[in-house]
Order: structure tokens, then C-alpha cells, then sequence
């Protein structure tokens, strides 16, 4: 059952999950205030016995053997299944967590798996038929966003002994996903992709200094990392390697980028949003302003009218990997990345590397903000879970283990002594860490919504926002009103 593969891919980038640890918010008490500038709250920098000391408050109770069945994509089944010990620190963690959950409450996991639209076809199959065979779902953050809206999810606050106190979930989403004492959604360190599909900078250590590039880190942190720093630092340098007198794949760039949800990131660390939360708490569709056009207007120039700026909207096919293998053939300094695609890559990298947050629209924006893709799995129950306690005693007990035996694996083994060129490094990865969004349009948008058009634009290099939106408004806002009524009811 068990996808070797896939477990040694994310045995590299799953290191960056630790940054979840510390991350605390209350579900029982239902945060709907407004939504503060920053991102998730400071990493704990607690001690390895703190963190494993630390009570889950959870009663003693023996469920007889009880199957307990978490749904998930199968490319991500390794991670909650774990089945076996293998001598790797990430596998070894993965299991003796689940050991001490099976064991200390006399259950057995067991999984439900596809892709994420068959999985999501299987589980509103499930609850349509009343089947209660589902006890969680860890699964496909928009498409579970989907499932939500058709009522087939409970809400977090009715299950008992789930404590978004605790330093296993993230403030986040429970902050932001949210509203009016309804929580459908959450993310706990059981969720091992919450980080792993967070965007980054990635910069060529070598090829900087060679270029004369300098203080990237000091500049990140004296808030001058914006678009158009990054533009100035990559613009001119361009080398036609292959001497065909084009600009192709075969060149050196200063910045290359993938494009999709690359792109779509921006919004985000620009200081955009699609739903926003009001004064009193409720929603509001944000996402169409002056702001946001001018977003698109100044990202198609940044890609498209500087010769050493590269996207891959310019080659015949779309390839996921491409600004890493640019960047690994050293033909780019800077490319813009998802660290867990990432990393499995660029752990063999011969050259240096560093690792920046996503750049800030300019530097009166206060904060950087990171991007977390869709694609990341997010914890639900179905409405048809019968036993409701037992539910919230194993995914609390799940979540806490995660906290206390996988995390600082992944981060204190495998990244900071494994993967990181150096100390600024691992302080970069905690400011993107904390500075993670989580924007309830984008979970909710469904593939309805506003959240990809942002890309589609830039990807075509079409600044023509004011008449796209129009022709899709009508649509757009129904879907959100969808939303906004779901949170009300």
C-alpha cells in the first residue's frame, strides 16, 4: 500500500513541517475577530523535552480494536498510514506515532485513497449513503473546500476534545477559516503537507556573487525585498549559452519562473486577498480593486519586458519542474519555487544556495506574506461519523504526536542538520513559515471563484483585468455569495 516513491520525496521536503510547531489558536472559542497584517504566530523555539512533555489532556479509553479510517490521496498515504520502520528518521517517526496512538487506544488505522476528484467523489458517496465508515478526511484543501459547501462536513467546535490551544494546530486556519462559530476545516501537524507546498525564493549562491549581488538577507530583513528589487537585482543579467541568438530554455537568466500557482502567489505576498473578514466578522469579496489590476499590469512587465527574466508561459509545454532544472544547471540566480518540490532537488545542488520569502508589493507593506498552494491537505469530518469522541480523542492524539515525534525529526534532523547551506537559511525558513496565509476564498473558490485568474492573466501576459473580471463577475459573486451564505446558516 505503502508508495515508496512518494515516501522519499516527501522525506525531503516534509523537514519544513516543524515550523508549524508552536502555532496555537482556539476553535472552542470561536475566533472571528478581524484579521490582523501578519501571518501564523512565531515558531516555539521551546526545548525537545518541552515539546515532548507537553500534555494532550486526552482521557484514557480503550476502543476495542476499532478501524479507524482516514481518508487520503494516495501520492500522501505513506505519511498517514506509515505501516513500517525503514531506518529512515522521517518513516521511523511516522510510524512510532502511530504506534503510540494504535497502541495507548486499542485502534488500527486503516485509509481510503485516489486522486484527489475520485476521493472526493468516494467520500460524497459515502455520506450521500449514509455510510459511516469515514472517520477523517486529510485531504485536498480546495477540492475538501468543495466538499464543504455541500454540507458534508461537522463543524470543528462540535467535536469534543479537539483544543486549537495546542501547539499541534495552526492559528491560521483556524483564524482565518473561521466564521460566525462554524469551523469545517483545519490543519494540524498531522497535515504534513501544510508547509511543504509553501512558495519561496531560491537564489544561486555562487552566480549572486558572481553578478555582484549582494546582502540578500539583510535586505529581507530591513523590509526591502520587493517585486521590484527583485526585478532590478535579475533584469540585465542574461548569457545566450547556446549561441542561437533566443531567448529559450538553453540560456542564463537572473530570474526564472514557473508559472500557475507560482503566480497566483503573488496576490498573497503582494498583500492581496479574495474574501476578507469585516468589522463584525462576516465576509466580503475584496478580491476587484485598483490594487489588484495594477498587480497584473506590473507582473506582466516584470516577465515579459526584461531580457533577464524568464517564465516558462514561454515554452511549448508546461513542465512543473522547470525553474528547478534551470536553477540546478546554473542558468538562473533566482527562481521562484515550492519548497517541497523543491527540496529533493536541490539538497544534490553543488553550488550554495539560499532561500528568500516571496518579495512584498513595496516597502511600505509592513509584513511578507507567503502562500501555502492549494493542493495541501486539510483535516474534516464527515457528518456521518457516528462517534464523534472517539474522533476528536484520535485526531487530537494524532495531532499531538505529530508535534511531539515527527516534527522535530523532519525540522532538527533532517532539514537543519541535512538540507541547509547555512544559519540565515533556517531563520528564512521561520520568517516564511510564520508569514503563511491562508485566505478563505482561495480554500473555498472551488475552481468557481476569483483565485486563478491572477494567473491566467500573467501567464498569457494579458493585462486586461477590468474586462475579465467583468465578464466572469456575475459568476464570481454568486459562487461567493455561496460561500458567504454557508457561514451564515
Amino acid at each position: 500500500m505503502t508508495n515508496k516513491h512518494n515516501r522519499r520525496f516527501m522525506s525531503a521536503f516534509c523537514a519544513l513541517l516543524a515550523a508549524v510547531a508552536g502555532l496555537g489558536a482556539s476553535c472552542q472559542s470561536a475566533p472571528d475577530a478581524v484579521e490582523t497584517t501578519g501571518g501564523d504566530a512565531d515558531v516555539a523555539t521551546g526545548t525537545t523535552e518541552e515539546t515532548t512533555e507537553l500534555p494532550d489532556d486526552l482521557p484514557d479509553e480503550n476502543f476495542d480494536g476499532y478501524e479507524f479510517m482516514i481518508a487520503t490521496e494516495t501520492e500522501n498515504e505513506w505519511m498517514v498510514l506509515a505501516e513500517e520502520a525503514t531506518g529512515d528518521v522521517v518513516d521511523d517517526a511516522l510510524y512510532e506515532r502511530n504506534i503510540a496512538v494504535e497502541e495507548r487506544f486499542n485502534v488500527k488505522f486503516t485509509t481510503l485513497t485516489g486522486d484527489h476528484t475520485s476521493l472526493g467523489n468516494l467520500i460524497t458517496s459515502s455520506v450521500q449513503a449514509g455510510d459511516d465508515e469515514i472517520d477523517l478526511c486529510c485531504t485536498h484543501v480546495v477540492n475538501t473546500g468543495s466538499l464543504a459547501l455541500n454540507g458534508l462536513f461537522v463543524n470543528w467546535y462540535e467535536v469534543p476534545y479537539i483544543d486549537f490551544t495546542k501547539p499541534w494546530w495552526a492559528p491560521s486556519t483556524t483564524n482565518d477559516l473561521s466564521v460566525n462559530n462554524k469551523c469545517v476545516l483545519a490543519i494540524s501537524d498531522f497535515a504534513l503537507t501544510a508547509l511543504a507546498n509553501t512558495y519561496c525564493v531560491f537564489y544561486n549562491k555562487q552566480l549572486a556573487e558572481d553578478y555582484g549581488i549582494t546582502d540578500l538577507y539583510k535586505i529581507v530583513s530591513d523590509g526591502a525585498w520587493t517585486i521590484d528589487k527583485l526585478t532590478e537585482l535579475s533584469r540585465d543579467i542574461y548569457i545566450d549559452l547556446n549561441g542561437d541568438n533566443t531567448q529559450n530554455n538553453g540560456d542564463r537568466y537572473g530570474f526564472v519562473s514557473t508559472s500557475r500557482s507560482a503566480l497566483n502567489a503573488y496576490l498573497w505576498s503582494f498583500g492581496g486577498k479574495v474574501l476578507s473578514k469585516n468589522e463584525s466578522g462576516g465576509l466580503e469579496l475584496v478580491y476587484h480593486n485598483d490594487k489588484t489590476a495594477d498587480m497584473v499590469q506590473k507582473l506582466c512587465q516584470v516577465f515579459y519586458e526584461n531580457t533577464g527574466i524568464y517564465i516558462n508561459s514561454r515554452e511549448a509545454t508546461y513542465d512543473s519542474l522547470f525553474s528547478i532544472n534551470m536553477f540546478l544547471e546554473n542558468k538562473a540566480v533566482f527562481i521562484n519555487a515550492n519548497i517541497g518540490q523543491t527540496l529533493q532537488y536541490l539538497r544534490e545542488m553543488e553550488n550554495d544556495y539560499g532561500i528568500l520569502p516571496y518579495p512584498k508589493w513595496d516597502e511600505a507593506q509592513t509584513e511578507y506574506y507567503t502562500m501555502v498552494d492549494g493542493s495541501h491537505d486539510i483535516l474534516a469530518v464527515p457528518i456521518t461519523a457516528t462517534n464523534l469522541e472517539r474522533t476528536g480523542i484520535i485526531t487530537e492524539a494524532l495531532s499531538a504526536e505529530s508535534y511531539k515525534r515527527v516534527i522535530p525529526a523532519y525540522y532538527e534532523t533532517a532539514l537543519k542538520t541535512k538540507y541547509a547551506r547555512d544559519d540565515e537559511s533556517v531563520q528564512m525558513l521561520d520568517m516564511i513559515a510564520n508569514s503563511r496565509v491562508f485566505d478563505i476564498g482561495y480554500v473555498y473558490d472551488g475552481w468557481s471563484g476569483a483565485s486563478f485568474i491572477f494567473q491566467e492573466l500573467i501567464s498569457a501576459n494579458n493585462t486586461s483585468f477590468e474586462s475579465t473580471w467583468a465578464s466572469r463577475q456575475s459568476s464570481i459573486e454568486a459562487h461567493y455569495n455561496e460561500v458567504i451564505e454557508f457561514f451564515e446558516s
